[in-house]
């Protein structure tokens, strides 16, 4: 293999790292950077990781019921995580609420660690095929990796987590590419279990989406501030998306 997926995989690592560092630096107002990402993950999911898989589908002649079946099984995993095990009842005088467990941000940050290293397999198995489909794979997923980063950075926050945790984990997501590109000099996975995956993914980044992240937004901020970030969110994708398939 050329040195080109490792140089593309760098750019990942500074391009995530970069969105969860200005994140980190504006947790002040993480309330509108959990709308942000509210709009990020959903987008991400309807205009990019879906259609690929549909596309991957088509090509395998995969039945299309059976991806949505992998959709609903990404969200129903995250929904009994999230609800039965990171989410506890804690009494306020004669009231109850719910108060998330700070590994709730640990499981949805490592939900997107799993999207990034896709990705990074996603970079070297393009170049495998043609080099200009590895550019053209490389600078798509760059291009939204800088909202990986605001996103995983906003979900940690969401649960409560320490600044150094939250770093952390953001390091993780970050290196996670890099670590998706060196696993291909060793193994080629079927594309098959490609599709399937990501399904999963669409399913698991709906749910932290619209059922986590935009609650917590609605929580922290006036209703016309989670509208105008999350909506900035959703366009910016739909923008990335358009722009690289034309």
């Amino acid at each position: 293999m050329d040195y080109y997926p490792f140089v593309f995989g760098a750019v990942t690592f500074f391009s995530t790292l970069s969105g969860g560092l200005a994140a980190v630096k504006y947790r002040n107002q993480y309330g509108a950077s959990s709308a942000l990402a509210a709009g990020v993950l959903i987008a991400i999911s309807l205009f990019d990781l879906l259609p690929e898989s549909l596309r991957l589908a088509s090509s395998l002649t995969l039945p299309i019921q059976n991806l949505m079946y992998a959709v609903g099984g990404g969200f129903v995993f995250l929904f009994v995580l999230e609800r039965y095990f990171t989410v506890h009842r804690v009494r306020e005088g004669d009231n109850f609420r719910n108060m998330r467990h700070h590994r709730a941000g640990w499981i949805g940050a490592a939900e997107i660690s799993i999207h990034s290293f896709v990705e990074g397999v996603a970079i070297g198995l393009s170049f495998h095929v043609d080099f200009h489909v590895g550019i053209l794979v490389a600078v798509a997923i760059i291009a939204h990796d800088f909202c990986d980063g605001i996103s995983a950075v906003s979900l940690m926050l969401n649960s409560r987590n320490t600044t150094r945790a939250t770093l952390g984990m953001l390091l993780l997501v970050a290196m996670t590419p890099i670590l998706g590109v060196t696993s291909t000099l060793f193994f080629t996975l079927p594309q098959i279990y490609l599709v399937y995956l990501t399904s999963f993914l669409v399913g698991g980044f709906i749910f932290l989406g619209a059922a986590d992240c935009l609650p917590e937004a609605f929580e922290k901020n006036p209703p016309w501030v989670t509208a105008v970030f999350s909506l900035l969110g959703f366009l910016l994708i739909f923008g990335m998306v358009r722009i690289i398939n034309i």
